[in-house]
């Protein structure tokens, strides 16, 4: 009995196109070549943003806002500024950034590494246009093999100083272990870009310093008792100073500074005395490679070459006006790059995720947040005033679930009325959040087999206080 079998290894396309087809007659396998015309059976998918009426500000929109990012036609002439903000995770950027902005722009959280890739934000004051460049906490490439994080992590931070500038470094003064010294990874960027964009020294979370009469030792070392362009201050040294400051380290770095021998003495090694301005000087002239840098910054716990200083608490609004001020001063002349009505180039759908991340990180502990994958479902505006978005949370286990729905839904239903009100300040529009979450087959049985054992253990105890009550009818 004679078969054929046809099997289609080439799906159909728009036009003209080779369809590879294999027969299977009599036990052969038999290959033929079509050119044949087909007509697009799948058409590509209708934009639900087209037809959107217009509410709150563009990010309501999020194909029209990303048209407006990726215009590139002239814009304003005016003055112009890129901002990079640098600083070990956790360190208060995306909050200051947010602050000067007047919106939540920048995801931001109390645990680390809320910031995964880096983002701009804009902040427009009269003929002045500011980009902030949010950057992620710099980590270097073993941490980011270690602990499987995201290559932006070590990448952008970088990326953002080469089109900085100016550039803000943050410093946590809370954290009684990280503010004695600029952290190496920050320095090695400080030393390789000092070159080609002047650097700003930002303490920040000063409202909650222990001893603020500390303060001024504290900038001494992280400046190195030098300031403005590498002349050295006239800030005395205090006899009482702890064991690391700016006297000890000169010492150490005159003895492990080691120089090439002289064309005039072929045995004898010169060790000559390595100074900040020096340092400057070399950084100066042009890029540093890596290893070099290293070098240079061996042994150090601050940074020379910081033009200025302020102390700020990004939280609560103290002395950012200052900064601010100081920033837009700094601003040069140029043509604007975004639309004057754009705060963020980042895609609004992805801002919303990052929200609902960054509420999720803040409100849920250990590594349970770090498991829950928000997407967005919907995003309408069915009676053109409040806009509507549907968020589920994907879990992957019963015992994250638990963790996020809460007692009756109490956990669920308050982290779904911060997040709306965030998206309410973040679109300038009403907003109605419904937020829900998904468990796979496996793990919902789990759940439903846990709900049963409470209420079995449940009925137990209560049946055997009854029955060893003899008070209880």
């Amino acid at each position: 009995m004679l078969r054929s079998i046809i099997v289609q290894v080439c799906p159909p396309r728009q036009g003209l196109h080779d369809s590879l087809k294999m027969f299977v007659c009599g036990g052969q396998l038999i290959r033929s070549l079509h050119t044949t015309s087909t007509v697009n059976k799948y058409p590509e998918p209708v934009d639900p943003f087209v037809n959107m009426p217009k509410v709150g500000n563009v990010n309501t929109n999020p194909t029209k806002h990303q048209k407006m990012v990726k215009d590139r036609r002239p814009k304003k002439n005016g003055k112009t500024l890129n901002v990079a903000v640098l600083g070990i995770p956790n360190s208060g950027k995306s909050t200051l950034i947010n602050r000067l902005i007047g919106k939540e722009v920048c995801a931001y959280s109390c645990k680390k590494n809320t910031t995964r890739k880096s983002s701009r934000a804009i902040l427009n004051d009269d003929d002045t246009q500011i980009v902030f460049l949010d950057t992620p906490g710099v980590v270097n490439e073993k941490e980011v093999k270690r602990f499987k994080l995201e290559e932006s992590l070590s990448r952008d931070p970088e990326m953002s100083c080469r089109e900085a500038h100016l550039l803000l470094v943050m410093q946590d003064c809370s954290n009684r272990f990280s503010r004695e010294s600029i952290g190496p990874k920050v320095l090695r960027l400080l030393c390789k870009y000092q070159h080609r964009v002047p650097m700003v020294l930002v303490l920040n979370k000063m409202d909650v310093m222990p001893q603020k009469r500390y303060t001024y030792d504290l900038i001494r070392k992280l400046t190195c008792n030098t300031l403005i362009d590498g002349v050295g201050g006239d800030i005395k040294l205090s006899s009482q100073d702890p064991k690391w400051n700016v006297e000890s380290y000169v010492k150490r770095l005159q003895k492990s500074m080691k120089y090439e021998e002289n064309s005039e003495g072929k045995d004898e090694k010169d060790y000559k005395k390595m100074t900040y301005q020096k340092i400057l000087t070399e950084c100066r002239q042009g890029p540093v490679k890596d290893d070099r840098a290293n070098e240079l910054i061996k042994g150090m716990i601050g940074w020379p070459g910081f033009s200025d200083v302020f102390c700020i608490s990004a939280k609560t609004g103290s002395g950012l006006q200052d900064l601010k001020s100081y920033i837009i001063d700094s601003a040069k002349p140029g043509g604007h790059r975004f639309h004057p009505s754009l705060i963020h180039d980042q895609d609004p759908k992805e801002a919303v995720i990052n929200i609902v991340k960054s509420k999720l990180l803040d409100n849920l502990e250990r590594e349970v947040p770090f498991e829950l994958q928000p997407k967005i479902q919907y995003w309408t505006c069915p009676d053109g005033k409040c806009l509507e978005i549907g968020v589920l949370i994907e879990v992957k286990r019963a015992r994250h679930a638990r963790k996020l729905i809460g007692m009756q839904g109490k956990t669920i239903n308050y982290l779904a009325n911060i997040i709306e009100a965030s998206l309410i300040d973040y679109f300038d529009a009403d907003v109605k959040l419904i937020l829900s979450a998904t468990l796979p087959q496996s793990e919902e049985n789990k759940m439903s087999l846990n709900a049963i054992r409470l209420e079995n253990r449940a009925l137990n105890s209560e049946r055997h206080r009854r029955e060893n009550d003899p008070y209880l009818v």
